[in-house]
């Protein structure tokens, strides 16, 4: 006697399978991910470290003065990129010590 066809078992369709397993494997490493992504974030988000300084934003208009005038002289003379970097360093320097009272 034969058996008959839904007695047999049936194949495993792989495709479906692995697409299943795949996007569950995605999933899982998402939200490890995400997960630790979150859990490294600091507490106080709102402290920039070293970038403190451009929340300030007088400090940072005087420095842009002082860079608008490392280059320009009354239209006299050009200076070099020497001369210019010096003038901002003197400028950026005046306004170190206006806006923290250090150099």
């Amino acid at each position: 006697m034969v058996p008959s066809r839904t007695a047999l078992p049936q194949p495993i369709k792989w495709d479906t399978h692995m697409k299943a397993s795949r996007i569950a494997l995605f999933a899982f490493a998402a939200v490890i991910g995400l997960g630790a992504l979150t859990g490294s974030a600091q507490v106080s988000p709102a402290s920039a470290g070293q970038w403190d300084w451009l929340g300030n934003k007088p400090y940072v208009d005087c420095l842009k003065v002082a860079n608008m005038f490392s280059g320009w002289d009354g239209g006299y003379r050009t200076y070099t990129g020497a001369e210019k970097e010096a003038r901002y360093d003197r400028g950026r320097r005046q306004c170190n010590m206006k806006y923290y009272g250090h150099q």
